[in-house]
Formats: C-alpha cells, sequence, structure tokens
C-alpha cells in the first residue's frame, strides 16, 4: 500500500470512528460500543461468509460510512435482503475497527499512550524499595492498575535524584522521590515537575542514622569526618541529616557522603566501608535485628518533624501528553493509599514486596500515608531548603500541584 491510500484509509477510518463515537448507543461507553458490534457481527457471520472479502477488499467503504450515520431502523432494513446485509455486516465490523484505530489516533493526539478501545497504558515507574510505596504496591496486588487499564513497568532507583532525571530525560513516565529531589530539580531548571499524588509524611524515627554498636560512629557529636552513606546526595538523606546534626548542635561540613542503595548499606557498614548510613524503613529495622545496629541520630525530629517526606512526580508535559493515563494512575493509587491505612493490608504488602520478615513486621516504624497533596506543607519542606541554602531560587509548591481542568 502506498503512502497516499494510507493516508486515505486513515482519514476515512478516522471520519468512521468519529460517526461511531458520536451514535447514541456508543457515546461515553466504549465498552458497551465494543459489546453491540460484535454481538451484530457474532449474530449475523454465519449467515453468509462473503462479508470477509468485502471488508478486506475495502469495497464498501462508502455504504459503512452511511450505515453508521443511518438510525436504529437501519438494522431491520438490512436484514431484507442477502446484499444490504453483507454490507450491514461488513460495516459493522468496520466500524469496530475504525473505533479501535480512531481511539489510538484520539490518544495520539490528546491524551497518552493506550488510550484506545482495549489496550492498556504502559507506565514506567521509577521506585525505591521504602515504606512510602507501600500504596504504590497494594495497588499492583490488589489489580487496581489493571482496572484502570494502566500496564505499569517498575525501574528501581537508589534516590529520588536519579529517578528525577530519569524522569526528566524522559526514561520514565511517573517518579517516587522525597521532596527535597525534587524541589532542588525545580529551582534549578532540571525540570518543570508536578506532583501527582503524596506519598509520606514524616514521623519519629522513620529516617536514621544508623552505626553498629562497636563502631566509629556511635553518637551525632562523632559525625564530624566520617563517611556517612545515603542514597544520594540533595535528597531528604543528606539535607535532613544536615539539619539534624545542627539542631544537635554539630558541624556537617566535613562529613563525608557516600552514595550508594540501601540495599547495599548494611554489608558495607560490616565491612566497614562506611561509618554510618541513613536508612528508611524498613531498612532501619531490618539492620537493628539482622545485625544489631543502633540509632545514632533521628532525622526526623527537630525542623524535619512531621513534615512531608515524599512524593509522585511527573513534567507539566507529561501531564499533558499523558493526561488520562496518569489520571488513572492517581485513581489506582488513590485506592492502595486508602487500604494500607489498615495494618493488615500495610504489613502484607511489606512482607510480600519489601522482604520485611513476617517475624519483625510489626517492628517496623511506620509514619503517614497522605491520601490528599497538601503544598502549604510541602511549601515548608522548600522554605527550610531555601532558609538552609539548599535551593538555589523560591519554589512556589501551589504551581506545582497537578490541578485538573473541570469537565464542563
Amino acid at each position: 500500500m502506498d503512502a497516499g491510500s494510507a493516508d486515505d484509509l486513515e482519514g476515512r477510518l478516522a471520519e468512521l470512528g468519529e460517526a461511531m463515537f458520536q451514535a447514541s448507543y456508543a457515546r461515553n461507553d466504549p465498552a458497551r460500543q465494543r459489546e453491540f458490534l460484535e454481538g451484530l457481527f457474532a449474530g449475523t457471520r454465519s449467515r453468509d461468509s462473503s462479508f470477509v472479502s468485502i471488508v478486506e477488499g475495502r469495497d464498501h467503504l462508502d455504504e459503512a460510512a452511511e450505515f453508521a450515520r443511518a438510525p436504529a431502523p437501519a438494522f431491520g432494513a438490512a436484514r431484507r435482503k442477502r446484499r444490504p446485509l453483507v454490507i450491514a455486516v461488513a460495516a459493522a465490523v468496520l466500524l469496530l475497527v475504525a473505533g479501535i484505530c480512531y481511539g489510538v489516533l484520539r490518544s495520539s493526539r490528546s491524551g497518552g499512550p493506550g488510550e484506545g478501545v482495549g489496550e492498556a497504558a504502559k507506565l514506567r515507574i521509577g521506585l525505591l524499595n521504602v515504606v512510602d510505596t507501600a500504596p504504590f504496591y497494594r495497588a499492583l496486588d490488589q489489580g487496581y492498575f489493571k482496572d484502570e487499564h494502566i500496564d505499569v513497568e517498575i525501574e528501581k532507583f537508589h534516590g529520588g535524584p536519579d529517578a528525577i532525571r530519569e524522569l526528566a530525560e524522559k526514561k520514565i513516565d511517573i517518579a517516587f522521590t522525597s521532596y527535597p529531589g525534587a524541589l532542588r530539580a525545580q529551582a534549578s531548571g532540571i525540570a518543570d515537575l508536578k506532583i501527582v499524588a503524596a506519598a509520606y509524611t514524616a514521623r519519629n524515627s522513620h529516617l536514621m542514622l544508623m552505626g553498629l554498636p562497636d563502631g566509629p560512629l556511635t553518637h551525632a557529636r562523632e559525625a564530624p569526618g566520617k563517611r556517612i552513606a545515603v542514597t544520594a546526595t540533595g535528597s531528604i538523606s543528606d539535607i535532613g541529616t544536615t539539619l539534624a546534626l545542627r539542631d544537635a548542635d554539630v558541624d556537617a561540613k566535613s562529613v563525608v557522603w557516600v552514595a550508594m542503595s540501601m540495599d547495599d548499606m548494611l554489608g558495607a557498614l560490616k565491612r566497614g566501608d562506611i561509618d554510618g548510613a541513613v536508612m528508611a524503613e524498613p531498612y532501619v529495622t531490618q539492620a537493628e535485628q539482622g545485625a544489631g545496629a543502633v540509632p545514632v541520630l533521628d532525622v526526623t525530629l527537630g525542623r524535619t518533624a512531621f513534615l512531608p517526606l515524599s512524593g509522585w512526580f511527573v513534567t507539566e508535559q507529561q501531564a499533558e501528553s499523558q493526561a488520562k493515563v496518569i489520571q488513572e494512575f492517581q485513581r489506582a493509587l488513590a485506592r492502595g493509599t486508602r487500604d494500607v491505612q489498615k495494618r493488615d493490608n500495610r504489613d502484607s504488602v511489606l512482607i510480600r514486596y519489601l522482604g520485611v520478615d513476617p517475624a519483625h513486621v510489626d517492628d517496623v516504624r511506620i509514619a503517614t500515608f497522605p491520601e490528599t497533596v497538601d503544598p502549604a506543607e510541602i511549601q515548608k519542606v522548600a522554605d527550610l531548603m531555601r532558609v538552609n541554602g539548599y535551593l538555589d531560587g523560591p519554589v512556589d509548591v501551589q504551581k506545582m500541584v497537578l490541578h485538573w481542568p473541570s469537565a464542563g
């Protein structure tokens, strides 16, 4: 097929798709539309097999278009004669194909991947394996993303800033990260970010500087000059620890920050490669139970107490081009967030997806899973970072919150 013919066919399919989308029996109900047409297809297929060649030859596009615009009685009239019957069946099949194709065409123009009838949208999600992500894993476990016709592909990262960088480079579609990493990227112009959903709000003992009981770092005053592992620099790990050390009258300027995955921290601590490690749950509990590690400093005290810790982000461009599927992601994630407010639901996720030993799941320190985004609280994080020299410029969090235009 030459390019001209292909363009012509796409145009005709688009016209047919538009007709079907506007049909009263299909409007705003793609599932019912498909069921209706497939029912017509099944009910008439046995009467005449020649419709296959008619459809494949595309000899009756005009009749199909006319059929798409015809009122309901045309169905009855089409059964009276063999040829109108064949045309009607061919039209039904063409309408089905056109509707699917047109849905895909509309998707590519206005709102993200996989919005055609019967297709699952694919979303690449950047994650860290911390308890903040329990709502996501609950939604995955219960099939909430499948309910929204979303196929998620998980990419694991050592730290939130890594996820934001991949998001800015369009290698992932949605990034989970702590707020400091996202706010620094926003202030420095690395990416124009939008907050899709809140993830976690701090409580005491969620984020801890850990050491070994017989190691070189067992008290906050010993931190200067020490090698301390964090998931990434410019994240809640090093920024929060620095602020917590200042509150304890300890100068953190000489601390050597070592970036690594939380999965690797305990091993590095045992080997002596590092002197301490900033861990979040469930790694804090695992370090305590598995190696007798001891808390050196609670990073979520003082100025960082009860502040929002993390959220889910997209770029502004993605918010525009993938609007529909992002809203579907929000709905699925919100169901997961509601679920993990119950301990039994949360514990099952911690055990199955985050590697928590069932014998110690009750020891995991859990903070708060917010069900809504509170820009005023997140603004406190931005202001605290600005005052302490961690932002290049001011950030208006309210403008980062993702708001969808009303349907009206």
